[in-house]
């Protein structure tokens, strides 16, 4: 091989490098879609485009992939998710209008109902999906 045919392969690799690595840095997170919240206990679930994030105060967070969600005929967005088939499914129903956190009256857009196997809970939301854009 020539020196210059060496060359350009190297400079090949070093750009080559160089984009992969540019990329994963600059990576975009995943576009939070809807944060719910609730007191009593406090919990929250943050609905990101790529998954769903269910979180307790004194218990550990779970990760669910993320599905789009349903609209029922009162508008309201509807997400279900399971993390694995032996875990409890969680439903998440979000419906627009106002909406104040108990504990600092706070307010917020929507309002939440958090459903994880045998429990319920109630609580608030900031961001609602609009359905015309989900689809």
């Amino acid at each position: 091989m020539s020196p210059s045919f060496c060359a350009v392969l190297a400079l090949i690799a070093f750009v080559g490098l160089s984009i992969v690595t540019y990329r994963s840095r600059v990576r975009p997170k995943p576009v939070v879609l809807t944060v719910a919240i609730g007191t009593e206990p406090f919990w929250s679930v943050e609905v990101h485009s790529g998954f769903m994030q269910f979180r307790r105060t004194g218990a550990d967070s779970t990760v669910h992939p993320y599905s789009a969600p349903e609209f029922d005929a009162d508008g309201r967005a509807v997400f279900r998710s399971y993390r694995f088939s032996v875990d409890p499914q969680f439903t998440l129903v979000i419906a627009r209008g106002e909406c104040r956190n108990g504990t600092s009256e706070r307010r917020y857009p929507a309002s939440a109902v958090l459903t994880r196997g045998d429990s319920t809970w109630r609580g608030c939301a900031t961001t609602v999906p609009d359905p015309v854009r989900m689809r």
